[in-house]
């Protein structure tokens, strides 16, 4: 069983039976929804050797099974860390103009084995100015058979020239019981870890994989609550300490980092889910809740947020960190010492 949003899907399937599939799409929603998965599954549809059915993948073609190993000789995944002629190594996480020149230049070569050459874009709003305008260029004579399908976790990050050229697909996530349904179908898991990973998944199939395939990874999610939960019933003296250790951590594992601050806000979502929805049966044996308004869980998101911005943004980490360490609400006790 796979599943993916079916609202998405069937837009793509009648594309494809209507004859319509446009050269440009552009999936959008949160990170670890499906949109990769998604965009594989619309490959194997345009790509499969089965004409018998042409809505359907037969999924067991030649094509089908190089789509599945990632091995298509007609797809290319772009992202910021591929290598290109021109990149000596590429630092600043950026998607850039050498980029696009490789995906124009491997456009212009058209399909080696199939009817269409693809080229799905990951994480596409980090294509910075010159690699926009130089990708606007190439949309406006797309080379014939061609189709690129951009994987957007933030559409207003995207040049709205980019946006305007293209066929938008939101990408919804999944519903609490069809992710349970999917879970039960496809794990050996006890009912106690599937709550915990549809929970902790958001909605995210990517993440509810993830998981499900190594539930070891939920006592990372544990660790990494605890943490957020000291550090936002701490005093102002005990922030500024967590501040400097996680400035220094930053410095030598950027990633890590970014990781635990989207995990931090993932919890404060799931807390105000679990509010709104009067459920009893909490995650954490901690309950920030017990200590913070729903309004406070809500700024500390929009807190968060604007740290991952300003140190995506090269800010002085120590500095991100230390505003963070002030600007998160205090406990009514601490707020009043």
């Amino acid at each position: 069983m796979t599943i993916i949003n079916e609202k998405a899907y069937k837009i793509l399937e009648n594309s494809i039976v209507k004859n319509a599939v446009s050269h440009f799409y552009i999936f959008h929603g949160p990170k670890n929804v499906g949109k990769k998965k998604l965009a594989y599954i619309f490959s194997r549809l345009l790509l499969c050797d089965d004409e018998s059915n042409p809505n359907t993948s037969c999924d067991s073609c030649p094509s089908c099974k190089k789509i599945d190993e990632q091995k298509h000789f007609d797809i290319l995944h772009v992202d910021s860390k591929l290598e290109v002629e021109g990149l000596d190594g590429n630092k600043s996480d950026q998607i850039r103009l050498p980029h696009v020149e490789e995906i124009s230049r491997q456009a212009n070569l058209g399909p080696f084995m199939s009817k269409y050459k693809i080229f799905i874009v990951d994480e596409a709003e980090k294509l910075n100015n010159e690699a926009s305008n130089a990708f606007l260029k190439l949309l406006e004579e797309p080379p014939s058979s061609t189709i690129f399908l951009f994987l957007v976790n933030d559409l207003t990050s995207v040049y709205p020239t980019i946006i305007s050229r293209a066929q938008k697909i939101n990408v919804l996530e999944i519903g609490k019981e069809e992710m349970k349904d999917y879970i039960l179908e496809n794990y050996d898991l006890d009912d106690l870890k599937i709550d915990q990973i549809i929970n902790f998944s958001l909605g995210k199939i990517e993440v509810a994989e993830t998981l499900s395939s190594d539930p070891s990874l939920l006592d990372n999610y544990f660790e990494s609550y605890e943490r957020f939960f000291e550090f936002c019933k701490s005093n102002i003296s005990t922030r500024m300490e967590l501040s400097q250790k996680f400035s220094t951590r930053f410095r030598t594992d950027r990633n890590a980092i970014y990781q635990e601050l989207n995990l931090w806000i993932d919890f404060c979502n799931i807390l105000i889910n679990n509010s709104y929805q009067n459920d009893q049966n909490s995650l954490f044996s901690n309950n920030l809740l017990d200590l913070f308004e729903v309004k406070q869980i809500n700024l500390f998101i929009l807190e968060i947020i604007k740290s991952i911005s300003n140190l995506r943004s090269n800010a002085n980490s120590r500095l991100v960190f230390d505003v963070l360490s002030l600007n998160l609400p205090f406990t009514k006790e601490e707020s009043a010492i």
